[in-house]
């Protein structure tokens, strides 16, 4: 079934867009955001506001030349002019090509129909990158450097991984608020200091910080994960999948728990190792438990890609999807009183995997 896995991989990658992973087998390319994108990197777009030699010029042409970003008009891009907060979800949009939404009703009382960024507001919402929290979203004020950061972990999926990651060590000693978002933007190189150990969270960001943040994600997103055979002398990453508890209502023994994965590269990471020389070690196939009715443990099991296959055929099986922990499982009764749970890789878990790992820069795996 790895064959099969890989094959349905390579098959989902051309819909997924900016989340999926680069797949596999190592000839196979990452897939370009969109047409409109690879075409618009053909051209070369420079600004008169943004000299040859400005440490932003890659970045802010790159981001143009992707959709990203628009100059402000008379062929400037704005360089030192701040990025709204409506500017910035925008972006997001763009950056993740996800769908617009223009519902009938706006969510926020000064984000009306009739406004430029109103579909982007509404589409940031529908796709968790914004929390609805408050009743207004203040569209035009400068977003600050915690904003981003929080919006753009949100968009990635990682509102979880921000939770666990509040009760982490802060690299800054301004932190206050939103903690955990800031913590892992950190650990994914997306955001940095401004010096003696601060963040300074309500501090602005220009358009072209803003626009290297967002360059920086998207070549991390689509770069090529590439598929080993063996590790010969790279450094192998490998996560323990979760003992299943005595009296469990759900024995929970996910493959690759992405807490555990998102641990594992952050301490490597934080160790200084070359993350370009590792390779992330993941199952093809699944664990299962058998409890009876008081939750006793019966016995568990490890299945082959093979085996999950035919067990996901069989009659009565029910799958379901964790997004806590990015895996699948499935349920079924083996027998009268007893419940069986099988926790098992798939495309979707697998393509959650490698998207974390290629945020920390390994673009390396096996699969076993």
């Amino acid at each position: 079934m790895i064959d099969r896995l890989i094959s349905m991989i390579l098959a989902g990658l051309c819909c997924l867009g900016l989340t999926a992973p680069a797949a596999v087998p190592a000839a196979v390319d990452a897939p370009a955001a969109s047409a409109n994108a690879a075409l618009s990197l053909e051209r070369t777009i420079t600004y008169s506001d943004v000299p040859a030699d400005h440490w932003s010029a890659s970045s802010v042409n790159r981001a143009t030349a992707l959709g990203l970003f628009q100059g402000v008009g008379e062929n400037t891009f704005g360089r030192g002019q701040p990025i709204s907060r409506a500017a910035f979800v925008t972006a997001l949009m763009r950056l993740f090509d996800w769908e617009p939404v223009t519902p009938e009703e706006n969510a926020f009382t000064d984000v009306t129909p009739e406004r430029w960024f109103y579909s982007a507001v509404e589409t940031a919402l529908a796709n968790e990158a914004i929390a609805a929290a408050e009743s207004t979203f203040r569209p035009t004020e400068d977003v600050t450097r915690e904003e981003m950061a929080s919006m753009l972990i949100r968009a990635l999926g990682y509102t979880s991984l921000a939770g666990v990651a509040a009760g982490y060590s802060a690299p800054f000693s301004d932190v206050n608020t939103n903690r955990g978002f800031i913590v892992v933007a950190h650990d994914l190189g997306i955001v940095g200091g401004v010096g003696d150990d601060l963040f300074a969270s309500n501090g602005t960001a220009t358009r072209e910080q803003a626009a290297a943040m967002l360059v920086r994600v998207h070549d991390l997103l689509t770069a090529q994960s590439t598929l080993l055979e063996e590790a010969g002398e790279y450094r192998t990453v490998t996560v323990e999948t979760p003992a299943p508890e005595e009296g469990a209502e759900l024995p929970t023994t996910p493959l690759e728990p992405l807490t555990e994965l998102y641990d594992t590269l952050r301490q490597l990471k934080s160790s200084g190792a070359d993350m370009d020389q590792a390779v992330l070690c993941l199952s093809a196939g699944g664990t299962g438990t058998v409890v009876d009715e008081e939750g006793t443990i019966l016995s568990t099991d490890t299945f082959t890609a093979q085996q999950v296959e035919e067990l996901l055929g069989q009659k009565g099986v029910k799958t379901y999807y964790s997004e806590r922990y990015e895996s699948n499982y499935c349920i079924y009764t083996p027998r009268e009183g007893q419940t069986a749970v099988v926790w098992y890789q798939s495309e979707e878990s697998l393509a959650a995997k490698l998207q974390l790992a290629r945020l920390f820069g390994v673009t390396k795996f096996m699969l076993a």
